[in-house]
């Protein structure tokens, strides 16, 4: 962080660092450290400086001096901006779509760790292998094979499943899986370490969540014949399915009331951009369907694209992101315009802005009192001349109080790119991929609620940069 009290003796060194005059900064703030003065703030501002250059050895150095010199709240969120939080698998590979049980005391996640595609290259494009990892001894066993393209594990309830999307479909006489092909929907016995195809690839099947007693698990999936997707009960024991919502459109991610009475969804029923035709181009809108009745109910709009539909845990409020700007001026509000991030309340029938499109926003999730809600967002005012290759650079986690607005800054997005945050079940911690310059996608894990301690902040300097 940057210090700007008036008359700061560091307010010298930090106009150096501003104008990218690294080497004289570091000169400065080395006097300020021989005369005495502002040790903690001298030795990060040069870690800093070091970690912009390059010189990591010289960074750690510093950075663990700025620790033992001054160990405050500043200096804390200061070192996590550069080290991020726990490391729990490297940022040598490509990790993605972690995963909590529902005792918060395990995590799932996919890890690419070989080049299978053989492009040089560890990337999305490789097939990644299911690895979990025990958060009290922070063990890690693999699981599933990275034969194929694994994604999207999730823990049944009573902790005894894993199930996951895979494609395993190869290409014509190669050696290498067709990413383009449809998954199945398949099933790891985590006591038995047996696995199960529970829907085959022809039935395209997608978004999915499990029923609270993990007998059954309600998904989107193709049936052939219908023109789109939509959302059956799947029976794990018998392995037969039930149609919810017919697929006469398209319908996708689905979510179920913890009381298993009530069916959240996303789907397309209307020409909405007026080009002939109803698909994803147009804007969806969000229903919930009376499992008893059968009866459904539009609780969202499609005046706007709506998306990502997810119950609080109190089942009171309906999570959502909503496009309703044309914040790139392009002349389309679509899926490249910011969508802020709103809950409709049930029980007031009432509609509210959490977090609000000015800034990117995704993967928000409620914390199990639901009194926050957790999400990836870009905070900072990054220079349009800067070319990232990578869309989701410098974007961090954030919290925010849906009663106050106060909003907490969990990983910092000023060095590095976050993707796909996921809250553990007692609202402890967050689990996200995260990177920087020259790296691949680290799995990391942070606390929602407090710090690190010294210990632990010096164990992320040593282990992280």
């Amino acid at each position: 962080m940057f210090f700007n009290l008036p008359f700061s003796p560091l307010n010298k060194g930090i106009d150096l660092m501003r104008k990218n005059e690294l080497s004289a900064a570091i000169a400065y703030f080395k006097g300020l450290i021989s005369s005495k003065v502002l040790l903690g703030e001298s030795y990060f501002n040069i870690g800093r400086c070091y970690f912009k250059i390059g010189d990591i050895s010289e960074a750690k150095k510093n950075l663990h001096n700025a620790l033992d010199n001054q160990f405050t709240e500043e200096i804390i969120k200061d070192v996590l901006e550069i080290t991020n939080w726990k490391l729990l698998c490297s940022y040598n590979y490509y990790n993605n779509w972690p995963t909590f049980s529902s005792d918060s005391k395990k995590l799932a996640f996919v890890s690419v760790r070989k080049d299978t595609n053989g492009d040089g290259l560890i990337n999305s494009t490789d097939r990644g292998g299911i690895y979990l990892i025990n958060l009290t001894t922070f063990e890690e066993k693999y699981i599933v094979t990275d034969d194929y393209y694994n994604f999207h594990p999730k823990f049944s309830p009573d902790g005894k499943y894993l199930t996951y999307l895979s494609v395993r479909k190869f290409l014509p006489d190669k050696d290498i899986v067709d990413t383009k092909a449809n998954p199945g929907l398949y099933l790891f016995d985590l006591e038995t370490d047996q696995e199960t195809e529970l829907l085959s690839d022809k039935y395209r099947p997608k978004n999915y969540t499990f029923t609270d007693d993990s007998k059954k698990i309600i998904l989107a999936c193709w049936i052939p014949g219908n023109n789109g997707s939509g959302i059956y009960a799947l029976d794990i024991a018998e392995k037969k399915t039930i149609e919810i919502v017919p697929g006469l459109f398209e319908n996708t991610f689905p979510s179920m009331s913890k009381d298993g009475q009530y069916l959240l969804f996303s789907t397309w029923r209307r020409d909405t951009n007026g080009d002939g035709q109803i698909n994803f181009r147009d804007n969806s809108a969000i229903f919930l369907k009376n499992l008893k009745s059968y009866n459904e109910f539009e609780i969202v709009s499609d005046r706007y694209n709506n998306m990502f539909p997810s119950y609080s845990h109190d089942g009171k409020k309906v999570l959502f992101l909503s496009y309703r700007r044309d914040t790139n001026k392009d002349g389309l509000i679509d899926s490249l315009d910011n969508p802020g991030i709103y809950y409709y309340d049930l029980t007031k029938q009432k509609e509210v802005c959490v977090v609000d499109d000015k800034f990117f926003n995704k993967f928000p999730s409620f914390t199990a009192d639901d009194k926050n809600v957790v999400f990836l967002s870009s905070w900072r005012k990054v220079d349009k001349a800067d070319k990232y290759k990578d869309y989701f650079e410098h974007k961090g986690v954030y919290m925010i109080n849906i009663d106050t607005n106060k909003i907490k800054r969990i990983v910092s997005d000023k060095y590095y790119g976050c993707y796909y945050p996921v809250v553990s079940p007692d609202g402890q911690k967050t689990a996200y991929v995260s990177w920087r310059k020259d790296t691949r996608r680290g799995l990391y894990l942070a606390s929602l609620n407090g710090y690190p301690s010294k210990e632990e902040l010096h164990k992320y300097i040593d282990d992280n940069i």
